[in-house]
């Protein structure tokens, strides 16, 4: 089939006459070189606009765009079982180094009081096993985001998220297993967070003063006792004064408020982190450290800073606690938010070809 359009043609009848015009025959091989070369040059980088028609037979190919990550054609399809196993490992790693050095440091800290009231050597191991829960709510949303953010940096380097977007719901597909995932480990966090987490820092404090508490404060209570605590307080305020009554209802109400949000953060971490995976495909390990540095700086320092605006009534338990969680999610929409320009859509153009 003749491939060439008719602006092709009109060149290349251009140059054979001109070629005919010069009478010095090495100038009209390297004038024949460089004519070839610029009509090579020429089709190919028109070549991918064109559709060749053919009788009866049509294939459609896939272009990457210019700049585009070269997709394997090797590489296996990734399917729910394999994005999962490609999470279990960096997920492990990180969370049982996050809570290994947190947990060091704990202890380490308290080891001095220990050593003053003479415990026995068994104390520090129960203190180290009653600090792994409420250690292990922080840690585990931080190794969600960094174990997400990790493999969809390489899912992007490999060319899996580029095969993705070329198919309708491609990367949606890859990204529905991961958050399938948070959603169970926030699950269970939520249920230490409200349940187990209570009951060890209850013991916790024993252990470290050598008695039992007397009473309970807002960490050591679980949702209904936090509720039933707000709502007496509220209903009584005594000689304490309405004002530092609604303070200490409030203060209850932030830590309900509280041990959801931290139980849920870890969809929201897995949201940002496939956010940035798919935003800068070539970030690499330094990409996933810095994002690590900022993200968890940002997230906690909100939590720091709601919880004492809550407790001074500026705002609400509710605001104050989930706020840092609304702003991960802004973060992941502007990660993913691009204008329509007409060079994203280059990665998947159709081109028709036939024999």
């Amino acid at each position: 089939a003749d491939i060439a359009g008719p602006r092709h043609r009109e060149l290349v009848r251009g140059m054979v006459s001109e070629l005919e015009c010069i009478p010095d025959r090495g100038e009209r091989r390297r004038f024949a070189l460089g004519a070839i070369a610029a009509i090579l040059r020429l089709s190919l980088s028109d070549f991918r606009d064109r559709k060749v028609h053919a009788p009866d037979e049509y294939v459609d190919l896939l272009v990457p765009a210019q700049g585009a990550i070269p997709m394997n054609p090797l590489m296996p399809k990734s399917d729910r079982r394999e994005i999962l196993r490609r999470h279990v490992l960096p997920l492990a790693i990180t969370a049982a180094s996050l809570t290994a050095i947190l947990l060091t440091n704990f202890v380490v800290r308290q080891l001095p009081y220990l050593s003053a009231r003479g415990a026995p050597s068994g104390t520090i191991a129960e203190l180290s096993l009653l600090s792994v829960p409420f250690i292990a709510a922080m840690t585990i949303p931080m190794a969600v985001f960094v174990a997400v953010c990790w493999v969809f940096a390489r899912l992007s380097a490999d060319g899996t998220i580029a095969q993705a977007r070329q198919k309708p719901g491609g990367v949606r597909r890859l990204v529905a297993p991961v958050l399938g995932a948070a959603l169970c480990l926030s699950a269970i966090t939520l249920v230490s967070n409200t349940q187990l987490i209570p009951r060890a820092n209850t013991r916790l404090l024993a252990v470290m003063s050598g008695r039992p508490p007397e009473g309970k404060t807002d960490r050591m209570m679980t949702i209904a006792e936090l509720r039933e605590a707000a709502r007496e307080v509220r209903g009584n305020p005594g000689l304490m004064g309405v004002v530092r009554a609604s303070r200490m209802a409030a203060a209850y109400e932030v830590e309900i408020h509280k041990k959801y949000a931290l139980g849920l953060a870890c969809v929201f971490f897995a949201i940002v982190g496939a956010a940035l995976g798919l935003r800068f495909p070539r970030g690499g390990a330094w990409m996933v450290i810095g994002a690590s540095v900022v993200v968890f700086g940002g997230y906690y320092a909100c939590l720091v800073a709601g919880e004492a605006l809550a407790d001074t009534l500026t705002l609400s338990p509710f605001v104050a606690m989930w706020l840092a969680n609304a702003v991960l999610l802004v973060v992941a929409f502007v990660l993913t938010w691009r204008r329509d320009d007409p060079r994203a859509t280059r990665g998947a153009e159709p081109m028709a070809i036939g024999g």
